[in-house]
């Protein structure tokens, strides 16, 4: 794997997938800044679930549970995953460390309204407790199920004979409602307070009614692993995060465009550069701008957003290369983005 950090773009490429025309793919990790901006002084982060109901309350939760028919306790299990995902998607990218607080009882409403913000003095304490800059609580925490079933006649071939036969589909579909706030003692700030919906859906057919519905993960593990993506989705909100995109490149236009793409293969970049930078200045448009375009992505996984964006405009403005249009919006976004990283990850 190669591992790019050059004018402060932060860029992984990753094995390379070769198609059967033109072109040819790869995959690159890019750090996509987050929604919001988090203070640079807040690195380390502990957090704490808030959404549980105070004692006494937990009985309205079993009714609910026992009305809808979800597993009792199910909602608790899930705001763990919450959190859990939160923590794992923090750690996993280089913004923050996370820490998971239990063991130290808060209690919320257990519903979706918004409990009190926390105690200052509180906030200090356990940030002082844990080490950490800034308590991420998960204050709300709620989840809806929704089941479907249908059926359908179609037509299948057996024992070499076109007969029509009954198939039974279902579609389990899950909804977490979380809340979160960010407390940062240094000011007694709240960075941020919001709530989000995150769904996931499972979807299978079978036979039998039954062969479907015993496909589909029970109702516990669907809200505990649509909490854990409800998580995962809160850090990308906060946290710069590698998302996985994909490139294309010219493999073919003559032979030496052929050597090229073998020397990309190679992770051999300088080699295959020379070549194409040749053939920027041939008179063919159509190979000039194909050379022009493969500068432009070189350029990219050099860490020069600005020079890949001149050399993918000349690609299209001056040999009209159509591709290379979508490639400048690309790369407009890209540099937009950039600013907004660099001053998320500023020490």
């Amino acid at each position: 794997m190669k591992s790019i950090f050059r004018a402060s773009v932060y860029l992984l490429i990753l094995p390379f997938v070769f198609t059967s025309c033109s072109t040819a793919s790869l995959q690159m990790q890019i750090l996509k800044p987050a929604t919001i901006n988090v203070p640079a002084e807040i690195k380390q982060v502990g957090i704490i679930n808030r959404s549980l109901p105070e004692k006494g309350q937990g009985a309205m939760n079993v009714l609910e549970g026992l009305v809808t028919g979800e597993s009792i306790g199910a909602d608790r299990e899930g705001s763990q995953e919450c959190m859990r995902g939160l923590a794992a998607g923090l750690n996993a990218n280089p913004r923050f460390t996370a820490v998971l607080i239990e063991g130290v009882e808060f209690r919320g409403t257990g519903t979706r309204q918004w409990p009190e913000f926390l105690d200052w003095k509180q906030v200090e304490e356990l940030c002082e407790r844990f080490r950490v800059d800034a308590i991420v609580a998960l204050e709300t925490f709620d989840s809806d199920v929704e089941l479907r079933k249908s059926s359908a006649d179609v037509e299948r071939t057996i024992d070499k004979k076109k007969v029509i036969v009954k198939e039974y589909y279902a579609d389990l579909r899950m909804i977490v409602r979380s809340g979160w706030t960010i407390y940062k003692p240094q000011g007694r700030q709240i960075i941020d307070r919001n709530s989000f919906n995150d769904e996931m859906r499972w979807s299978e057919s079978g036979d039998t009614p039954d062969e479907v519905l015993g496909k589909l993960p029970s109702k516990r593990r669907s809200i505990n692993e649509s909490g854990y993506y409800s998580g995962r989705q809160y850090g990308v909100r906060i946290s710069p995060t590698w998302v996985n995109e994909n490139r294309s490149y010219f493999r073919k236009a003559n032979d030496d465009f052929k050597i090229a793409s073998k020397y990309v293969k190679q992770d051999r970049w300088n080699d295959a550069i020379a070549i194409w930078k040749k053939y920027t200045l041939n008179p063919d448009p159509k190979v000039a701008g194909r050379a022009a375009y493969n500068m432009a992505l070189a350029s990219e996984v050099e860490g020069n957003l600005s020079l890949a964006l001149e050399w993918a405009n000349r690609a299209w403005q001056q040999h009209g290369l159509k591709k290379a249009r979508h490639y400048t919006d690309l790369l407009n976004m890209r540099i937009r983005e950039q600013e907004r990283l660099d001053q998320q990850m500023a020490e």
